[in-house]
């Protein structure tokens, strides 16, 4: 009985949180990744040194060769709802002395104050921050907030202003690690592969912040690949019933699922009604979700049948058709021989036309520009005299000039 109530409790849970997902800060959460492979739908894509690429399934923050990159993914939208969670699906792998950080931001005005940083190099921000990185060889996962007071990237010991962290080697696993960061009213709590991380009641964030990835790489460099960054709505917690106390006895420990043991046989069997009347609850709601889903569905049905849409379809159809045979039987069984006659015709007499009058126009061309045979003899002549003349006058300078003798 206990396994068949939290089979379906574990069911419920899953199926609320799955009709929550804000695609609008989402993605991952359904295949393919992006329709393009060139952007994500209300996300930016930053780089430096490299641009993120975009696969089917996952995308890469910073490539596996060559050190020294940065990339960057900001949600356009910000974030309205005050209590969420997100599921974080990302892999790690490089060399055993690889280097690198990846942060998950949730903060005002990301892409701006931050774009590409990492934590070691944002001076201030307002918001939170969960990286993932080494520290002194150990590989972990830690928190930090700061108000907008705290510069970061002039602080000497930045590990020391982490309100919480755990150990988790998350290197060349061969699969997916499941991050999961959520905020409700008892606070602010991490879990990684369903384990538990860090947890810490004193939190409170606002809405209208951005959430954001940021990965930088060393040398070596890390390959950080992000398969699924799927926001959700937490649902709000619900204050324990009040119950009448039969039995003096305390209650040792009454939680769900975690092998609790009773005193009293009365509060055990109290603690099972209670549960089972939220579980009915739960699942009348669930019906009637259904119930109403299936009646949109067939008031839809019934207003497709009234209609006529499908005989309009089909008439526009008949009009196509019968348009097409009427052009194709046209063409088919008109007569063009006389069309084409007539347009040999009229190429003809426009090509005697042109041809017609150009040896006419060659011939007074050649006469109007060729120059004249006595035009051309005076021109020969005075040429003939002008070197005489010269040559004369040479010789007759030369007799003149006077003469020395040694």
């Amino acid at each position: 009985m206990h396994f068949l109530l939290s089979f379906l409790l574990t069911t419920l849970a899953s199926l609320a949180l799955a009709q929550r997902v804000v695609d609008g800060l989402s993605f991952g959460h359904k295949q393919p990744l992006s329709s393009n492979s060139f952007s994500i739908p209300g996300w930016s894509i930053l780089g430096e040194g490299h641009v993120p690429q975009i696969l089917s399934d996952k995308v890469v923050m910073t490539p596996p060769a060559g050190g020294n990159k940065r990339g960057a993914l900001w949600s356009e939208r910000k974030n309205v709802l005050s209590e969420w969670a997100v599921d974080f699906d990302f892999r790690v792998g490089g060399q055993d002395r690889a280097g690198g950080n990846m942060q998950l931001w949730y903060v005002r005005d990301g892409a701006s104050k931050v774009s590409t940083g990492s934590l070691y190099t944002t001076s201030k921000f307002e918001g939170l921050a969960i990286v993932i990185d080494s520290v002194g060889g150990v590989q972990k996962i830690r928190g930090f907030l700061n108000d907008g007071n705290t510069d970061y990237k002039s602080h000497h010991t930045v590990e020391s202003l982490a309100f919480g962290h755990c150990d988790y080697t998350y290197r060349n696993l061969g699969r997916p690690s499941k991050l999961q960061l959520r905020l409700g009213s008892n606070g602010l709590s991490v879990t990684i592969d369903n384990n538990p991380c860090f947890s810490t009641p004193k939190i409170t964030l606002p809405t209208d912040y951005n959430f954001g990835i940021t990965a930088a790489s060393s040398d070596p460099p890390d390959s950080f690949e992000i398969y699924k960054f799927a926001v959700t709505e937490s649902a709000p917690s619900v204050p324990p019933r009040q119950n009448p106390v039969r039995s003096q006895q305390p209650i040792v420990d009454a939680s769900a699922g975690t092998g609790a043991s009773f005193i009293s046989s009365s509060a055990q069997f109290e603690d099972l009604h209670s549960r089972i009347q939220v579980l009915s609850k739960s699942l009348d709601s669930l019906s009637a979700d259904i119930q109403t889903t299936r009646q949109k569905q067939e008031e839809m049905l019934r207003l497709l049948q009234s209609s006529n849409v499908q005989g309009a379809i089909d008439s526009k159809l008949n009009n196509v058709d019968k348009l097409i045979g009427e052009i194709h039987r046209e063409v088919k069984s008109t007569d063009h021989k006389e069309n084409y006659q007539k347009l040999s015709k009229q190429l003809e007499d426009t090509h005697q036309g042109v041809m017609e009058h150009m040896p006419n126009q060659i011939r007074d061309y050649v006469l109007h520009h060729t120059p004249r045979i006595g035009f051309i003899a005076f021109s020969f002549m005075a040429f003939q005299s002008c070197c005489l003349a010269f040559l004369l006058w040479q010789k007759y300078r030369k007799s003149t000039m006077p003469k020395k003798f040694l």
